[in-house]
């Protein structure tokens, strides 16, 4: 059960770690919505880490009772940015908008800025693919995000004195 808890809060926080720039953007661009987290969690497809990613969103909806209340804290409502560096070479964008803690939509678009976002993000995650695949692979993943926040191959910036106390409070406690 912890260790379901644990990948459940570390998938949360690589979705939300994964954006450089926060804003509306002019150009809408295509957008690719999650499909109601139908793939398997460890997706087959080559660079199919969106699919994976999904997977996970649902992984943590299912298991939200055990997901730690700092977390629960942390992601409360916010709109989650996420900008991951593939092993191909491009970018994957996704934004997670979160709802009473839970993941109310995630989704994919081609451009920096989300079209979609209104306010822009309030926590901004930068990575790449390797690093993301490191943090869902591991035994203890929720560990492993932390240790990737202190080396600085996982950035999260969070908005507000509120938020930046929580992820120090989880940094703290998972280091």
């Amino acid at each position: 059960m912890n260790y379901l808890k644990n990948r459940a809060m570390v998938s949360l926080l690589v979705m939300l770690l994964l954006v450089s720039s926060a804003g509306a953007a002019s150009g809408a661009g295509n957008i690719t919505a999650a499909e109601t987290f139908t793939t398997s969690i460890n997706s087959s497809t080559e660079n199919d880490l969106f699919s994976e990613l999904s997977a996970q969103a649902e992984l943590y909806n299912n298991n939200f009772d055990n997901v730690p209340s700092l977390v629960k804290r942390l992601v409360a409502s916010e709109e989650i940015a996420g900008t991951i560096e593939l092993e191909n070479g491009e970018m994957l964008y996704v934004t997670a908008l979160m709802r009473g803690g839970k993941v109310g939509e995630f989704y994919k678009y081609d451009t920096p800025n989300d079209p979609n976002s209104q306010l822009g993000p309030t926590i901004i995650v930068e990575s790449d693919e390797e690093t993301v695949r490191e943090t869902l692979d591991s035994d203890d993943p929720l560990r492993k995000a932390v240790e990737q926040m202190n080396d600085g191959s996982l950035n999260v910036t969070v908005e507000g004195f509120f938020r930046k106390t929580v992820l120090w409070s989880i940094k703290q406690l998972y280091s």
